[in-house]
């Protein structure tokens, strides 16, 4: 009867201790954090959540308030554009600022145009502003590398002197080697003495 009576014994108490474990491992994988995220909010609530509007593009870049905002400034004041793909979300003007021959001085009609652009960017965070200066295939190729940085440096200086910050400007100058139309007649060397600008927004 004695030893009828210790393996029976022993099997409740592991039925008694399985049972325990089981209740208080489901209390504690309810309460217990899901994720760094609830590791970093001990009130294991939803974490704050960024302000996005949740549209993706087409390589999973997240559009934010900056791209929101930046978008309906362009389509109020009619300025055409385009989206590139990338892992931000980057958005090149088709619009571009024009030169005269030989000339790194904005023109009269691109400087308006660019003036307002500049106020829209010193109100905004989160935009990165890659200027790219042109130019059209009159004169020396080693003249028109230079050149063409110079324009990228005057839009640079003009977007300064309107409030836009230094640090989110960067310039780069292809000289004659990227034209948009043709070198071979008078307008299409006018369509090519430009600066394109390019605005990178940041995921945040």
């Amino acid at each position: 009867m004695k030893f009828l009576a210790f393996p029976l014994m022993l099997l409740l108490a592991g039925c008694g201790s399985l049972q325990t474990d089981r209740m208080f491992s489901n209390n504690l994988l309810d309460a217990a954090p899901k994720g760094e995220t609830e590791v970093r909010n001990p009130e294991w609530v939803a974490p704050p959540r960024s302000a996005i509007s949740g549209v993706r593009g087409p390589l999973g870049q997240v559009r934010t308030s900056s791209y929101e905002a930046l978008q309906q400034f362009l389509l109020h004041n009619g300025v055409d554009y385009e989206v590139l793909p990338g892992n931000h979300v980057m958005v090149r003007l088709k619009n571009s600022v024009q030169f005269e021959t030989g000339s790194s001085k904005v023109s009269q009609e691109s400087y308006h145009w660019l003036s307002m652009m500049s106020d829209f960017l010193s109100r905004q965070q989160g935009i990165d502003v890659v200027i790219d200066g042109h130019t059209d295939s009159t004169g020396k190729p080693t003249f028109n590398d230079s050149l063409s940085v110079k324009r990228a440096d005057t839009v640079k200086t003009t977007l300064i002197k309107n409030r836009v910050s230094k640090d989110a400007i960067y310039t780069r100058g292809y000289g004659e080697y990227i034209p948009a139309c043709t070198n071979r007649t008078t307008e299409g060397r006018a369509c090519n003495r430009r600066v394109e600008l390019l605005f990178i927004v940041s995921n945040n």
